[in-house]
C-alpha cells in the first residue's frame, strides 16, 4: 500500500491538485484520500481507475507494476518535493535520507523527482547505506532507459 500511497500523492502534486479537489473529482471524502496518501487506507479499483484517468497515469503505475509510466509534468522536474519530504521525514530509511541531505552529491547525480519517488517506494531489506541508494539509482536508470 506504501507504493500506491506515494505514487498517488506524487501524481496529484504533479497535476497541482489539492486533496480536496481530487477527492471531489473522484467522489470520495477528502479525509479518505488523505488516509490513502498516507498508506492508512486503500482505494477501490473504481476510484483508482478514476484517479489514473484524472492524473494521466496508468493503473499499473499507481499500484507499482510499471516504473516507467509517470506524469510528464514531474518526470522532467529537478529534485523537489519528494526530496524535501525525505529530508524532513525521520521515518525515511537512513541511507536515503543521508543521500537527500548531501546537496553536492544530489547535484552531481542530477537526481530527478521521479527518481526520488522511485527510490523512496522501493522496500529494501535491512539497513542500506547512502552508497547503496546511489547504486540503486544507477540500476533504476539502467533498466528504465533500456
Amino acid at each position: 500500500m506504501e507504493i500506491v500511497a506515494s505514487r498517488l500523492k506524487s501524481a496529484r502534486v504533479a497535476k497541482r491538485l489539492s486533496q480536496k479537489e481530487l477527492a471531489g473529482k473522484i467522489d470520495i471524502d477528502q479525509g479518505h484520500l488523505s488516509r490513502a496518501e498516507r498508506g492508512e487506507r486503500g482505494l477501490s479499483r473504481e476510484h483508482l481507475l478514476r484517479v489514473s484517468k484524472l492524473l494521466d497515469v496508468s493503473m499499473d503505475y499507481l499500484i507499482g507494476v510499471d516504473l516507467g509510466d509517470r506524469p510528464a509534468d514531474y518526470a522532467l522536474e529537478p529534485s523537489g518535493e519528494e526530496r524535501k519530504r525525505l529530508i524532513n521525514s525521520y521515518n525515511a530509511p537512513a541511507g536515503l535520507r543521508e543521500l537527500a541531505l548531501d546537496q553536492s552529491l544530489v547535484d552531481a547525480l542530477s537526481i530527478r523527482e521521479e527518481e526520488w519517488h522511485t527510490l523512496s517506494s522501493v522496500v529494501l531489506p535491512g539497513d542500506v547505506t547512502k552508497d547503496g541508494y546511489v547504486q540503486l539509482l544507477y540500476t533504476i536508470r539502467a533498466i528504465t532507459r533500456a
